[in-house]
């Protein structure tokens, strides 16, 4: 039987080249605008933030504060200008998880027991959410013991603000807008979700995973969309993501920022009873490694708000450019508006997943939405438009195909994972 794990240990080099062989496989970043977050945002930040996670290669975050200095200090760094950007009051907290799921996992664990102690009334505790938002959610509510309740969206794809607060009841704990939902681009009502959760005494959380470090920015550069962050009342939590709109690779760092600091005593664990002494940790992991940290922390310093300005006016370039191509060939059109990274576009006409696969098919890898059926690209800010060109040079060829042929597609499973 062949085994993977070596006998003798192999030579750098000969691993290099492997990787290499395998890596040149691998498809070209700038052809996959609507599969995944993109390695590079532009200029020189690939190369600060991969140096800087060199030089905290081996940091270590459990237990920093007593012998790695260097780990506490970029921590404090980026937790501090997360509150900044998000416009947190002072008393709030960050914590540094290791993505969106993380993030939003706090957000319910927090809020079941908080739940505990400021409504104890609710036996049978409920999160209540807009059918858009992101399944961690159910996830984490699962994880906790507690259920979802997931309500029908608007005919924009926002959440139904006013039928969200009649389906509060004694066992709701918690409600959650999306900014903007990762499925359609579209940001929700957060002053309308936040005023249920003051109205009725109830945990306000808002996923800001997608646009938690590009929104404030969009703002700042005279886009008017409705805000999301700690000015707005009602809301109690946010989590937003360094590795999308942050810039942050590599990839696996998120926040997840209190508004009240003294609520992180429901977020954490505290325990006793074992023959080494108090375990207390804020974060679902324990040890966690100041590597990817070191990259956020050089990232966010190094571009700071010009520089964050800057790609977000990148990616509301994009958008524009994607959403005038699409209207200009015939069968597509926006499925919504893109607000906040994220585009969607769909057909009347026209197969779309068929589309989508004729695209996998030309070498752009291609994500889509399964209600309604639509094509789904993530954002990102390139000063060369020339991919976006080929793209929707591709694009129109594949839809002339699928049109004459009447293609339909071979699978219709869309899949998040």
């Amino acid at each position: 039987m062949a085994r993977t794990f070596p006998e003798h240990g192999e030579l750098w080099p000969v691993l290099e080249q492997r990787l290499l062989r395998e890596r040149i496989k691998d498809i070209d970043w700038l052809k996959g605008l609507s599969d995944s977050y993109w390695p590079d945002p532009g200029g020189n930040v690939r190369l600060v933030a991969k140096a800087a996670a060199d030089q905290m290669f081996d940091a270590f975050l459990l237990g920093a504060k007593y012998g790695e200095p260097s780990a506490r200090m970029v921590e404090d760094e980026v937790t501090a200008m997360t509150r900044e950007i998000l416009g947190a009051p002072p008393g709030a907290t960050t914590t540094l998880t290791g993505g969106g799921t993380e993030s939003n996992f706090h957000a319910v664990k927090t809020a079941r027991d908080w739940a505990r102690v400021h409504r104890p009334a609710a036996k049978d505790p409920e999160v209540l959410l807009c059918w858009t938002a992101h399944p961690s959610f159910d996830k984490a509510a699962h994880i906790c013991g507690i259920r979802t309740r997931r309500i029908p969206e608007r005919a924009d794809f926002r959440a139904d603000v006013a039928a969200m607060a009649k389906a509060v009841n004694r066992d709701t704990i918690m409600v959650v807008g999306s900014s903007p939902s990762f499925s359609h681009g579209v940001i929700d009502d957060i002053a309308g979700i936040g005023a249920i959760a003051e109205q009725h005494g109830l945990w306000g959380h808002v996923d800001a995973c997608v646009g938690g470090f590009l929104i404030p920015f969009l703002r700042k550069n005279g886009r008017r969309l409705p805000n999301f962050d700690f000015s707005t009342s009602g809301v109690a939590s946010i989590s937003a993501d360094l590795h999308k709109f942050g810039f942050v690779t590599p990839h696996g760092i998120s926040t997840f920022t209190l508004r009240d600091g003294a609520n992180v005593t429901y977020q954490g664990f505290d325990f006793d009873d074992w023959p080494y002494g108090r375990y207390a940790v804020k974060t679902f992991a324990g040890s966690r490694s100041g590597q990817v940290v070191g990259a956020a922390w050089a990232v966010l310093r190094h571009l700071g708000e010009d520089g964050y300005r800057k790609r977000a006016e990148l990616v509301t370039r994009m958008a524009d450019i994607l959403e005038n191509g699409v209207k200009a060939i015939p069968g597509l059109r926006p499925l919504a508006p893109s607000e906040a990274g994220i585009f969607v576009y769909t057909s009347d006409q026209v197969d779309i997943v068929a589309v989508a696969e004729g695209l996998n098919a030309r070498g752009f890898p291609s994500s889509w939405c399964k209600k309604p059926e639509a094509i789904h690209i993530l954002l990102y800010p390139i000063e060369e438009i020339a991919p976006v060109a080929d793209y929707l040079r591709a694009l129109s060829e594949v839809v002339a195909e699928v049109r004459a042929t009447g293609r339909k597609a071979t699978q219709r499973q869309a899949t998040y994972a």
